[in-house]
């Protein structure tokens, strides 16, 4: 077999970047100040979560304020984007990671983006620990209403978001888990302020959501093991 390129490492037969062992990571809107930077293009939603979804679209648009629920609306209760009218923005790494899930490119479709974000993005607050100013923050209300009625959020949003910042995708027969590139990353904070853990620490349970717990405790050992503070 040939030599790995440098920049990853195998281990049960997949090829993972080796950037998830030395890039430190959190996902915390409040911490980054980001303002859910991620969501703003945003998400590419295959057909079977737009059926999964549809059944609870009233109760997701409870958390999202009057002009979006209009908006939705107008569109016929579709927050699945018309590419007519909305032109999918996808690079090709986007594609390689969820290309699993269509037959070609050319199904993608991402949710509606308005008022310069995804539309399921809702403005909230989040209080400050020792009673200081609460932080305006911008949340996805999919996300909110799984946590609310206790169902697994992992399972239920959509999957290129909870992959996000990973991606897994396969090339020339074999498995990659690397970590994407896209368009919009110079404005996105958590992936230019290193602060946090390391990300196969930070982001196990996404790991173990694309490729199994086997696998991430493969992971989480090989980083113990060679990427030691």
């Amino acid at each position: 077999m040939q030599a790995l390129p440098e920049s990853f490492v195998e281990l049960d037969g997949i090829l993972v970047d080796r950037r998830i062992f030395t890039t430190h990571f959190i996902c915390d809107v409040v911490l980054q100040n980001c303002g859910s930077a991620c969501c703003r293009r945003g998400c590419i939603i295959t057909p079977v979560e737009t059926d999964r979804l549809k059944p609870h679209r009233d109760g997701i648009m409870e958390y999202l304020p009057e002009g979006k629920r209009d908006f939705i609306r107008q569109q016929e209760g579709e927050f699945v984007a018309d590419p007519a009218r909305q032109p999918t923005d996808i690079a090709v790494q986007e594609e390689w990671s969820m290309i699993r899930f269509f037959r070609s490119p050319d199904e993608m479709r991402c949710t509606w983006v308005t008022d310069d974000g995804c539309v399921f993005l809702y403005q909230a607050t989040t209080a400050v620990a020792g009673g200081g100013t609460p932080t305006p923050v911008q949340h996805c209300a999919v996300h909110s209403y799984a946590l609310d009625r206790g169902l697994d959020w992992m399972s239920f949003k959509q999957a290129d978001c909870v992959q996000y910042p990973l991606c897994i995708y396969s090339r020339e027969g074999r498995t990659i888990l690397a970590l994407q590139e896209e368009p919009g990353r110079a404005q996105v904070p958590c992936l230019n302020n290193p602060i946090g853990p390391k990300m196969y620490q930070s982001l196990s349970d996404t790991i173990t959501y694309l490729l199994g717990s086997v696998f991430n405790e493969q992971v989480q050992a090989y980083g113990h093991a060679h990427f030691v503070e």
